[in-house]
């Protein structure tokens, strides 16, 4: 059973605050190309922030949870990609930048299955990618299987 990081919602806020900073702050003196980056960083930290490790994310997929952990590697992956959401992001008006960020969710699956996930990137994001690589997602904080719903 999931069982989230005592401060989780204190690291949720900070990471949003921050997000928030780097976004009201066009400073001309900051290079896009470093906000990009701390943007990168500040939304993998959000995803991350409800659990202990960031392989023990609140969503697994079936086989994460099932295999062996010394033979088998375990990847966090980003529901929606990171690299979309920071394009939204700087795109963003303020008053849209909330709803951008409570997509932003880590589930943990083994290499191969991120591997498979890779494939959909371009055309899908959301559970949608895990539905067309053939994962099964489990909210550990229920134990029920996702259902994808479009």
């Amino acid at each position: 059973m999931f069982k989230p990081h005592p401060e989780a919602d204190a690291r949720k806020r900070s990471a949003v605050a921050l997000v928030k900073y780097l976004l009201a702050e066009k400073n001309p003196g900051v290079l896009s190309v470093q906000r990009r980056e701390l943007l990168d960083v500040l939304l993998y930290k959000l995803s991350e922030a409800e659990s202990y490790h960031k392989h023990e994310t609140r969503f697994r997929s079936q086989e994460a949870l099932n295999c062996d952990k010394t033979k088998t590697k375990l990847r966090h992956d980003h529901v929606y990609p990171r690299s979309k959401m920071v394009m939204e992001l700087e795109n963003a008006r303020p008053d849209q930048i909330d709803s951008i960020l409570e997509r932003i969710v880590g589930c943990t699956v083994t290499e191969e299955e991120h591997i498979r996930l890779s494939k959909f990137d371009k055309e899908y994001d959301g559970w949608v990618r895990y539905e067309k690589a053939g994962i099964v997602i489990i909210d550990t904080k229920t134990n029920e299987t996702i259902t994808i719903t479009r």
